[in-house]
């Protein structure tokens, strides 16, 4: 609006001009002087008609970089968001890699129930105790956190915590109870993932790792399926 106030005040100036020199037109008929007057009004719009055109290509350039600056943090977001993702994903492993060894999951040693397995084709008995990890409380649940975290061969590896003879966890009498062998399991993240390739479904993302003592690096493939991201394998190399 400011720019327009110089425009404004030529308008203004012309039209007081214009009202003088009627006011002497009692006096003095010189043509000659309405003529200047005319071309002076008519050369002052001329001039505006670029000037405005001007301020609108100005507005134009400013929405153009406003609409490029919101299109930068929406693809920011976007890769802020397949960071969390990540993070989340390969804490799901690590805790699905636990709990297919008997570890990280709360329970009560004193309510123990022994349970029949099958190890290379013998029957034998082991001793399973009963959830208290407020995580899990149905056979159901854990079923549910590994196939909402985990699909393709990562899903294959870890379905027997929850399938088959020998699962981690088992379901009696509406109680969950699980093996708590204990055994070593996990992984020591040493660094935050970093995204090395990402689309709209799928990415790849990268994180160190401390291996007794050895340093590695876990890439991780994910895909979303079911408008959820899922884990989908898991490599390792030496760095």
């Amino acid at each position: 609006m400011n720019k327009r106030k110089p425009i404004c005040l030529m308008a203004a100036a012309l039209l007081c001009f214009s009202a003088a020199s009627c006011g002497d037109k009692d006096k003095k008929t010189d043509s000659s002087q309405v003529t200047a007057v005319t071309t002076s009004a008519d050369t002052t719009a001329v001039t505006t008609e670029p000037a405005a055109t001007a301020s609108e290509a100005s507005t134009e350039a400013e929405t153009t970089t406003t609409a490029e600056e919101t299109t930068a943090e929406v693809t920011t977001d976007a890769s802020d968001d397949r960071l969390a993702d990540a993070v989340n994903l390969f804490e799901a492993v690590n805790t699905a890699d636990m709990m297919q060894a008997g570890a990280g999951i709360e329970v009560d040693e004193e309510l123990a129930k022994e349970f029949s397995l099958k190890i290379n084709e013998s029957t034998v008995s082991s001793v399973y105790f009963m959830v208290t990890d407020t995580r899990f409380k149905s056979l159901e649940q854990v079923r549910q956190f590994v196939n909402d975290s985990l699909c393709g061969e990562l899903l294959e590896k870890y379905k027997n915590i929850y399938e088959g003879d020998n699962a981690a966890f088992k379901e009696y009498n509406g109680y969950l109870y699980f093996t708590h062998e204990g055994r070593s399991s996990g992984f020591e993240y040493t660094s935050t993932p970093e995204i090395t390739e990402s689309s709209e479904n799928a990415f790849t993302a990268k994180v160190s790792v401390n291996s007794l003592g050895t340093s590695e690096v876990f890439t991780l493939k994910a895909v979303k399926q079911d408008d959820k991201w899922k884990a989908s394998s898991l490599t390792i190399s030496r760095k």
